[in-house]
């Protein structure tokens, strides 16, 4: 009888420790820098401050030795997993959209690349 009572609690508490996960991730800054925004932009004429208005604060401000860069930077991860006793699996898929825009010394955008990543591409 004792042997027929552990066995069906091993029965019940076995499923009990498996388990599917999902996973959800979220940093950086609003990603607004797509093309009809950043097309506003005009290589040795915007300015820094025509940026920042349109964009907002960036991820990263980096002063190099006559040039400065506003970093903007968005990370999303999504993932699942399957969790049991002896095996356990994890699928997680990141992306990283970002736009780097370069300015001289007197705050003139010089250069800018962006990128914000597409599903459909790939």
């Amino acid at each position: 009888m004792k042997k027929t009572a552990t066995r069906m609690a091993l029965l019940f508490i076995v499923p009990l420790l498996c388990a599917c996960a999902q996973y959800e991730n979220q940093r950086g800054v609003d990603v607004n820098w797509q093309n009809d925004i950043t097309g506003r932009l005009v290589k040795d004429k915007s300015t820094r401050q025509d940026v920042l208005a349109l964009l907002g604060p960036p991820s990263q401000i980096i002063s190099l030795d006559n040039e400065s860069v506003l970093y903007y930077l968005f990370e999303h991860s999504q993932g699942e997993g399957l969790i049991l006793i002896l095996y356990n699996r994890m699928r997680i898929n990141t992306r990283y959209d970002r736009a780097v825009f370069f300015f001289d010394e007197n705050d003139v955008l010089i250069d800018y690349a962006t990128h914000i990543y597409d599903p459909d591409a790939s």
